[in-house]
């Protein structure tokens, strides 16, 4: 940073910056219709019963008749998105028929996007439907569509003052030009996680959306946590849901509707994952020095496409702050490492605590922080014992309650409670091939995960673990399996450079590196160990590991900058740099199709 920065524009950039969010949010209010008055009936002769946001489910074909009131203020979108579970018979707005060119559809995934502009208008609208449940859960959504002129136009100038003010701190920090690039890069994923909010319901591309909300409900009607055994992912650590429980419950006082305050849990996501992708950017300035530009951009970059982070920036579950508390916990782990200083310390245990009172999945980074304490150069064994009794002592007291205290905890059973009421039809082996079986050309066959099929290699845990980096376990269809699998190739490739830098990182500088080797190492095991003993599929899933994806990164540039062929370091910029645009471009066209 130069001494010419100038206070003026930074300041105007931070001016820019809040009015456009401001601006956006007040703007956006206005247009997000409410539902109101909501009723129901099963056809032919159920009773109508009151709507309270779920529809019963069924264990066959049967036909669901719903009637509400959408409730539009005089600023309003004209373009909506209806999407139900499973299909939409029968749809009248106002006594008028509606989307006669596309009703009845089914498509669960995208729904239909309807231009109800003839027939909506400002104060309640009265809308009638049937919808076909063909058995097991039955629900529906009604949104504003994305691409809603009103909505799309807001969206742009926000992302217009987003860039605006990016550009207005370079100049009034008066950034160095690798500084300005940093600050690009971040800004860059900043925006893209924004465009995924925009595009992305809660339910979508989410792992049991409404049962985390369930939970979130509980806390914020009861100011209490619920028995653990009283919901599905009521066992779950409590921190997020006390956090989007508390903003909850604020807004049923102010009278906020639900659909709303459902919005501003993802919009909660989305700060944490910005908050995340700041630490990232830390993280990249500790690993590499100085004069290591390009290591750093690199580095930032790849970690602010990979989809299995994005994706983070928009659900409604505890993967939201448990990204965020281990992100810091790692760096400042880092900078302890590096500079002995003992706050660091502190806070990467405090961070830690955060973690664990997130989601219990934490607790695999306790044996590489211990493991850092213990080899600790130039510090006293008395030292290391009197500061490892007392971090322990502060771990205990801080979430050893969840384990003990809660109303169902008990110390003797799982930590994922629900594990034992998990269909039999994820279950998969535990074999030796399916623990060292990796097959590139049966990836790029079958790109994408499937949880229940063994056909798309559900079977073997580092194919499935290795996807779902990428793709979770989602299906993106034909029109982006192209796309998927040159994702595959290129994430294979630089996988190959991966092993080769981890074996020089430890082989010549194993002692500075062991923070990275070493927390990859346990979250590796780790997550192996809990796919053995709990043997099912979805116990696979690289979201359960998403910090592990920075020390991959290091180890990839590690690996391309210490080979001594400049063709093998150009072809693995190469696939680097191609990997990072394939993976924007394949989460822009999930964005525009689905």
């Amino acid at each position: 940073m130069s001494s010419r920065t100038s206070p003026l524009l930074v300041t105007l950039g931070a001016v820019v910056l809040l009015l456009s969010v401001a601006g956006y949010a007040a703007v956006s209010r206005e247009l997000i219709p409410r539902i109101t008055e909501g009723i129901y009936r099963v056809v032919p002769n159920g009773a109508w019963q009151p709507y309270a946001g779920t529809l019963p489910p069924a264990d066959g074909t049967q036909l669901i008749d719903v009637e509400f009131n959408l409730v539009l203020r005089n600023l309003h979108a004209t373009s909506h998105q209806l999407i139900a579970d499973d299909c939409v018979e029968k749809l009248e707005i106002n006594a008028q028929a509606v989307g006669q060119d596309i009703v009845p559809f089914c498509d669960y995934a995208r729904g239909r996007t309807l231009d109800l502009k003839r027939v909506l208008h400002a104060g309640p609208n009265k809308v009638s439907m049937t919808i076909q449940n063909v058995g097991g859960p039955a629900s529906f959504n009604w949104r504003i569509s994305w691409l809603d002129p009103l909505l799309l136009t807001l969206r742009i100038l926000l992302v217009l003052g987003i860039l605006l003010s990016t550009f207005l701190f370079m100049k009034g920090f008066a950034l160095s030009k690798v500084q300005n690039l940093l600050l690009g890069t971040f800004s860059f994923g900043v925006l893209l996680r924004l465009v995924y909010v925009f595009a992305t319901s809660y339910e979508i591309r989410a792992y049991d959306a409404d049962g985390h909300l369930e939970y979130t409900r509980y806390v914020a009607e009861h100011l209490a946590l619920p028995a653990i055994r009283d919901g599905w992912e009521f066992y779950q650590a409590p921190l997020y849901y006390i956090v989007t429980g508390l903003w909850m419950r604020a807004g049923m006082e102010m009278g906020r509707a639900l659909p709303l305050l459902t919005r501003d849990i993802q919009w909660i996501a989305l700060f944490s994952s910005v908050l995340a992708l700041a630490g990232m950017a830390w993280i990249a300035t500790l690993l590499f020095a100085r004069k290591e530009k390009t290591e750093r951009i690199l580095f930032l970059a790849s970690a602010a496409v990979l989809p299995s982070i994005v994706f983070v920036s928009a659900r409604v579950n505890n993967d939201v702050f448990l990204l965020l508390m281990e992100v810091f916990c790692f760096a400042f782990l880092l900078k302890w490492w590096q500079t002995g200083r003992w706050r660091h310390w502190w806070l990467s245990l405090l961070l830690l605590a955060l973690a664990i009172l997130s989601k219990t999945n934490a607790l695999l980074l306790l044996p590489p922080v211990f493991l850092l304490l213990v080899c600790r150069r130039r510090l006293p064994l008395k030292t290391k014992a009197l500061t490892g009794a007392l971090s322990l002592l502060l771990l205990t007291l801080l979430v050893g309650w969840i384990f003990t205290l809660r109303n169902g905890a008990s110390l003797s059973q799982p930590l994922v409670v629900n594990t034992g009421n998990l269909s039999s039809g994820l279950y998969v082996q535990n074999t030796i091939e399916t623990f060292t079986e990796f097959n590139p050309l049966r990836m790029a066959l079958r790109p994408y995960n499937n949880p229940w099929d063994d056909g798309a290699g559900r079977q073997y845990f580092w194919e499935y673990f290795f996807k779902s980096a990428f793709f979770g376990e989602f299906d993106f269809g034909e029109t982006l399996k192209p796309l998927a699998i040159a994702v595959l190739v290129c994430a294979f490739l630089a996988l190959l450079y991966a092993v080769y830098g981890a074996w020089v990182s430890i082989r010549k500088d194993g002692w500075r590196t062991l923070p990275v080797w070493g927390t990859a190492g346990f979250l590796l095991l780790g997550h192996a160990l809990h796919r053995a003993i709990t043997p099912h599929s979805c116990a696979q899933d690289f979201r359960f590991s998403l910090l592990l994806s920075l020390p991959v990164i290091f180890f990839v540039i590690q690996g391309i900058r210490s080979l001594r062929s400049p063709l093998l370091k150009s072809v693995g910029m190469v696939v680097v740099l191609t990997g990072i645009a394939l993976q924007v471009v394949f989460l822009m066209g999930i964005i525009v199709l689905f």
